[in-house]
């Protein structure tokens, strides 16, 4: 097999890692990222970035790639009580944008591309060995980076392999997420709350909305699985459900869970977690892809 040797290597290829190749190679390190997917990559997830993440993508140079892009603009979060209270405030930094993952996906990988030194090679199979000096196998080719990055999800393999993985969380929070072809009735992220589950209605568009359900196993059952899930769940908000019923359905169904995920550390060596591998709480705050932006 033919050696090749990189500053730094990736696995996964998520807005993390392309956030993360993106400052490596601006400090003259030699990147590359490695993916099992194509892009846009798509996941589950309500698709808010924060005022804070919206000024940190500027500073990346990443705005004006997802800016010819579809998203909308929302400039509060607004709580809405199972009995109609309602408490909201707009932020103090400016707007947020709604936008959905695989546009952003899209915007990243143009921003990845311009720059030299980072390579990104989608559907990407990897073997890993993560001894004092990490190696990392692709085809024909052996990489021994200087720092192996784990960016591989809220189930990294990576963490796993570094002996980073903490006990099972007690915490059993789940999300389902779907777009509907709806007008924005709002310029706001609404968060709709019931016992045990929430949802977050978010614009993506003028003409489209994502919304995200959360649960907690322990708290809430849902009363079907599988592709009855995320309807069986939103009869829960018949507000909610009355403003949907004349939209079309976008997509299918996307879920995700447990969400929460401890690790011992971050680092190990030559071998550091980023993103959802590093650990993960709640997506409750919404600032998910704006730390990683950070």
């Amino acid at each position: 097999m033919s050696e090749h040797n990189y500053d730094v290597i990736m696995i996964g290829g998520g807005p993390a890692r392309l956030f993360a190749g993106i400052a490596c190679v601006r400090n003259e390190l030699r990147t590359l990222v490695l993916e099992k997917q194509t892009y846009p990559i798509d996941k589950a997830c309500g698709e808010g970035i924060m005022p804070s993440g919206v000024n940190n993508f500027k500073k990346l140079g990443v705005a004006h790639f997802l800016e010819k892009y579809p998203y909308h603009l929302f400039k509060r979060i607004s709580y809405v009580s199972a009995k109609g209270s309602v408490a909201e405030a707009n932020f103090a930094e400016g707007c947020g944008w709604g936008v959905q993952r695989t546009k952003l996906s899209a915007a990243l990988l143009e921003c990845a591309e311009t720059l030299p030194n980072l390579e990104i090679q989608e559907g990407a199979s990897v073997a890993c060995f993560l001894e004092e000096n990490p190696e990392v196998s692709i085809k024909n080719n052996v990489f021994h980076p200087k720092l192996l990055i784990g960016a591989d999800g809220l189930h990294s393999r990576v963490r796993k392999l570094a002996n980073l993985e903490a006990t099972i969380p007690k915490l059993k929070r789940w999300g389902v997420r779907q777009h509907f072809n709806v007008e924005p009735w709002s310029a706001f992220v609404e968060i709709h709350w019931g016992s045990g589950l929430e949802a977050y209605v978010t614009p993506v568009s003028e003409t489209s909305i994502n919304v995200s359900l959360l649960w907690d196993a322990k708290r809430y059952k849902p009363e079907h699985g599988g592709k009855k899930l995320f309807c069986s769940m939103l009869n829960e908000f018949p507000e909610l459900q009355d403003r949907l019923k004349n939209g079309d359905v976008l997509d299918e169904p996307v879920a995700k869970g447990p969400l929460f995920q401890k690790t011992l550390g971050v680092a190990n060596g030559k071998i550091l977690l980023i993103g959802d591998a590093a650990g993960f709480f709640d997506p409750i705050t919404g600032e998910g892809i704006g730390i990683a932006a950070r």
